[in-house]
């Protein structure tokens, strides 16, 4: 099958799958300011209910695909998320967009397995590897375009990023005049085969890495947008106007500053500048990576950390975090060859180090660094998954065992906020800290174990199986 149109209709679709759900991640800051009364659990769940629905839609879609014409399952997937999409911008309480929200993982789910078993369909042989390596290249770009693109939508109305959405109407459009029913191919009926327990054990530490890795996307944004209150001085931090002026004037702290904020837990060094933000209402005080603002209110003082940058930040970052994943990705293969069993290893050490530097980020770049180590840890441990189920499912039961790790993914990705809530009372400065510091200690603990896991295998000989690996989707 050579036909362009084909083709790009088929890969069209793979422009919708990966990151769907996180695509709005750049707007939940604005999104918690849209609804201050919903618990920030409930935020977070705009990102991550999808991720619960596609679940078992992925399957009744899969179901649905060997009863009934793909194309139609696609057409009512491919509207059901232009509904749920766009329609997420329409919301008008926390409670409608959760549920405009579930709608949207029930396209999701819908369109997911269709998207692969489409190129099966059309294609045989070399053309078929090609066309999967294209796909996953062309799913990982659209998730940067929405990304990119929802985080600069944001920052005019949270509304607006749910528009990136609206590409699935194009989409439509390819597949109803481009895309032809796919051909019916014969054969003996699905083969019945128990799993290996193994299976299950990969659907587990799939749920465990997206829990670690989605807190990235649903807390960045937040994160970066956060303006914490620190602590409210009822007394002057200056003793007079003169002193205020004199301050002001040379850029440097009266050491009845230095005190007050020694009183209340927060050390400033010698050289912490001082500086008018508005001039009446507010001050800066920078010291080093750090920027706390006082804000006069009517009977005192607030003093808060400053938010780090906007919601169109967030989005470039979480979009170099994709990018960085999909190189990682493309070269596993030779990582593979040089550090064989122990790059597992290096994957959760790089996840470790990405949340450690962001429990103590104080700056937009020291921001971005976590975001590349997460991103190279994502490219490498996922795609390792796949090869160990793939390499301990028989043929038979290769696809059900691939559905099986997948819904543990996708509950792992549900999952994620509403565990690490539990984690909000860890040492930390906000509850962001709080849990990229529990991230940092639990992917520490996985540290030793994988490393002791690698040690064994490479005991054993474990070299040798990765000297000719072929990674699934390269």
């Amino acid at each position: 099958m050579n036909n362009l149109l084909v083709r790009i209709s088929i890969l069209s679709i793979s422009l919708l799958t990966v990151m769907a759900s996180a695509a709005i991640s750049p707007a939940l800051a604005k999104i918690r300011q849209a609804f201050p009364a919903a618990d920030i659990t409930m935020i977070k769940l705009v990102l991550t209910l999808p991720s619960l629905l596609i679940i078992p839609f992925s399957l009744l879609g899969g179901w649905l695909a060997g009863r009934m014409k793909k194309k139609t399952i696609l057409l009512v997937g491919l509207l059901i998320y232009f509904l749920g999409g766009v329609g997420g911008g329409l919301a008008r309480t926390i409670t409608q967009l959760l549920i405009i929200r579930g709608i949207f993982g029930i396209g999701v789910g819908l369109i997911i397995p269709l998207s692969i078993s489409l190129i099966a369909d059309f294609y045989e042989k070399a053309e078929r590897a090609k066309m999967m390596g294209l796909s996953g290249s062309v799913s990982h770009f659209g998730g940067v375009i929405f990304l990119l693109l929802s985080g600069w939508l944001a920052c005019f109305s949270w509304r607006y990023a749910f528009g990136v959405y609206g590409l699935s109407a194009v989409i439509m459009f390819t597949v109803f005049f481009w895309l032809p029913e796919p051909p019916v191919k014969q054969t003996g009926g699905p083969a019945k085969a128990t799993l290996p327990w193994q299976i299950y054990w990969c659907a587990f530490l799939g749920a465990l890495m997206m829990v670690a890795f989605y807190a990235a996307p649903t807390n960045l944004a937040m994160f970066i947008e956060n303006q914490q209150k620190m602590y409210t001085s009822v007394t002057p931090l200056f003793k007079d106007k003169a002193e205020l002026e004199s301050s002001l004037a040379a850029g440097t702290l009266a050491e009845s500053v230095r005190t007050s904020f020694k009183e209340n837990g927060i050390m400033i060094s010698e050289r912490a500048s001082f500086a008018v933000k508005e001039p009446g209402k507010s001050w800066l005080i920078q010291d080093r990576s750090r920027k706390f603002v006082v804000t006069r209110i009517p009977d005192g003082l607030v003093v808060s950390t400053e938010r780090l940058g906007r919601p169109g930040i967030s989005g470039f970052f979480l979009s170099t975090m994709t990018m960085v994943g999909v190189f990682s990705g493309v070269i596993l293969a030779m990582l593979l060859r040089m550090w064989g069993p122990y790059c597992a290893v290096v994957g959760i050490v790089a996840m470790a180090i990405g949340y450690a530097l962001l429990g103590q980020a104080g700056s937009l770049i020291a921001v971005l660094i976590p975001m590349v180590c997460i991103g190279f840890s994502s490219g490498i441990l996922m795609p390792l998954l796949l090869l160990r189920v793939a390499r301990i499912a028989g043929d038979t039961s290769r696809a059900f065992s691939m559905a099986v790790v997948s819904c543990g993914i996708y509950l792992g990705q549900f999952m994620s906020p509403v565990i690490l809530k539990a984690a909000s009372a860890f040492p930390g400065q906000d509850v962001f800290r709080s849990q990229f510091n529990f991230l940092a200690a639990g992917l520490g603990v996985a540290t030793v174990w994988s490393l002791v896991s690698a040690m064994q295998s490479a005991r054993k000989g474990g070299f040798e199986q990765y000297k000719t690996v072929k990674v699934p989707g390269h």
